[in-house]
C-alpha cells in the first residue's frame, strides 16, 4: 500500500486539476491562468512575481507568459514595488476581481463534487493527513536537513 501513496497523490492532483479545468472552461481560463489567479488571491495582492511563482511551485520565467496574458486581458496589473524598483507587485483589476468571484464559485462547486461521498469528519481527517505529508516533505527538503 505505501508503495502506491506517491503515485495516488500524483494521480489525485492531476485528476483534481483536470476536473477544475472542466469547471473553468466556459470562463475562458486555461489551467495556468486559473491557477495563477487562485494563487494570487490566496497569496494576497501586492505579492511579487517571484513570491507568486514560489507559491505555485514553478520558476518565475515560467509564470511570466501567463502573467503577460492576464495583464493583456485586463485582469491583473503589475506595479513597481515601493521598496525595490526591480520588483513588480501583482494586483487584480476590477474586471479581475469580478472574474475571481466566478472562479471561486466554480472552484467551490468542483470541490463539492470531487469530495462527494466524504463526510465532514472524513474531509477534516483527509486535510490533516495531507498537511502532515506536505509538512514532512518540506522538512526533508529544507537546506538544514540536506
Amino acid at each position: 500500500m505505501e508503495n502506491n501513496i506517491g503515485w495516488l497523490l500524483s494521480r489525485a492532483a492531476f485528476a483534481w486539476r483536470h476536473a477544475v479545468d472542466h469547471y473553468m472552461a466556459d470562463l475562458g481560463l486555461t489551467q495556468s491562468r486559473w491557477i495563477a489567479m487562485l494563487h494570487l488571491d490566496r497569496t494576497g495582492e501586492g505579492c511579487s512575481q517571484k513570491e507568486l511563482a514560489g507559491d505555485i511551485g514553478i520558476e518565475q520565467p515560467s509564470l511570466l507568459r501567463t502573467l503577460n496574458l492576464l495583464e493583456e486581458a485586463g485582469l491583473i496589473l503589475r506595479k513597481p514595488c515601493p521598496d525595490d524598483a526591480r520588483r513588480k507587485t501583482l494586483w487584480f483589476t476590477e474586471k479581475g476581481r469580478e472574474l475571481m468571484q466566478a472562479v471561486e464559485a466554480r472552484a467551490f462547486e468542483g470541490r463539492q463534487q470531487m469530495l462527494r461521498g466524504l463526510s465532514d469528519e472524513e474531509r477534516s481527517v483527509f486535510y490533516v493527513l495531507l498537511s502532515k505529508v506536505i509538512d514532512n516533505a518540506n522538512h526533508i527538503s529544507t537546506p538544514e536537513n540536506s
